[in-house]
C-alpha cells in the first residue's frame, strides 16, 4: 500500500468537503494507494488567490509536512500554485508532487499548444508566470478566467461548468490551444472534467488525477528529488520554525 498526503495549504475547508475530497482522490488512484487529505496547520489563507496568499501558506504547510512525513510515502501540494514546493522539496524525503507543474508537462507532452481555465482575472499574470517557470509559456497560448472565487466554487454547480466550457471552446477556437486543463483544485474537485471534455472536443487534464496518480507512482518506484537540486536546510537555523527544534537528519 502506498501512502499519499495531499496537503490542503489553507485552512477552513468544511470537514464535508474534506471528506468529499478524500473520497473523490481515493477513487482517482484506485488500487493499492490510500490518499488522505491533511489541512496545514494555521494561521492561513481561508482561500490562495493571490501571491501574498501563497507565501503565506507556505509556513503552515512546512510546520505540517515536517511532523506527519514519517506517516507517508509521498505528498501532494492541494493547491495549482504549487505553493512552497521547493521549500517542501528541500525539507523532505519523501516525493513532493505540485499538481501545476505535474499538469502543465503533461499538457506539453500531449500537444502542441496548451491553454488553462484560472478562477479570476487576477490570478491569470499568476498563470502565466508558472508557464513561465516551468519553460512552457510559448506553447502556453492563453490563460481564461472563469470568473469563480475558490470558497464559491459548488461541483454540482451547472452555470460554473458552462463558463468552463465556454471558456475552453474559445480557448480551442480562438487561441489554436490542443489541450486543456483547469488552473485551481477546487476546479479540479468539482469532478466535470469528462463532460466539459466531450463538449469542447479536446483533452481536459484532471490536475487532481494526475497528481495523486504520479506521487503514487514515484512512491512505488523509489523515485524522490535530488538532494543536489534541493538540498536539505540547515536545521540548526530554523530555531522554533517547524514548531520546535528538528533533530537533524539521520539523528535518533
Amino acid at each position: 500500500m502506498v501512502d499519499v498526503c495531499y496537503l490542503v495549504p489553507g485552512v477552513g475547508l468544511p470537514s464535508k468537503e474534506k471528506e468529499r475530497r478524500e473520497r473523490v482522490a481515493n477513487e482517482l488512484t484506485p488500487g493499492h494507494v490510500d490518499v488522505t487529505v491533511v489541512e496545514a496547520d494555521g494561521p492561513g489563507p481561508t482561500s490562495i488567490e493571490s501571491a501574498v496568499e501563497e507565501y503565506w501558506c507556505v509556513v503552515g504547510s512546512m510546520k505540517t509536512a515536517h511532523r506527519i512525513e514519517d506517516e507517508f510515502d509521498a505528498l501532494v501540494i492541494g493547491c495549482f500554485g504549487d505553493p512552497g514546493s521547493r521549500a517542501l522539496r528541500e525539507l523532505l524525503t519523501i516525493p513532493v508532487v505540485g499538481p501545476a507543474e505535474a499538469t502543465i508537462h503533461t499538457a506539453a507532452m500531449i500537444s502542441d499548444r496548451f491553454s488553462w481555465l484560472t478562477i479570476l482575472d487576477e490570478t491569470m499574470p499568476m498563470s502565466h508566470e508558472q508557464a513561465h517557470e516551468h519553460h512552457l509559456s510559448e506553447r502556453c497560448v492563453s490563460v481564461r478566467s472563469v470568473d469563480a472565487p475558490v470558497e464559491e466554487i459548488d461541483h454540482g454547480d451547472d452555470d460554473l461548468v458552462e463558463r468552463m466550457v465556454r471558456e475552453g471552446k474559445a480557448a480551442v477556437e480562438e487561441d489554436g490551444a490542443e489541450a486543456l486543463f483547469p488552473g485551481c483544485m477546487s476546479l479540479s474537485f468539482a469532478q466535470r472534467n469528462k463532460e466539459i471534455e466531450e463538449r469542447v472536443g479536446v483533452p481536459f487534464l484532471d490536475p487532481a488525477s494526475i497528481a495523486l496518480e504520479q506521487a503514487a507512482s514515484w512512491a512505488r518506484h523509489g523515485i524522490s528529488q535530488s538532494s543536489k537540486t534541493y538540498p536539505e536546510p540547515k536545521f540548526e537555523k530554523l530555531g522554533d520554525l517547524l514548531g520546535g527544534a528538528p533533530a537533524a537528519a539521520g539523528d535518533d
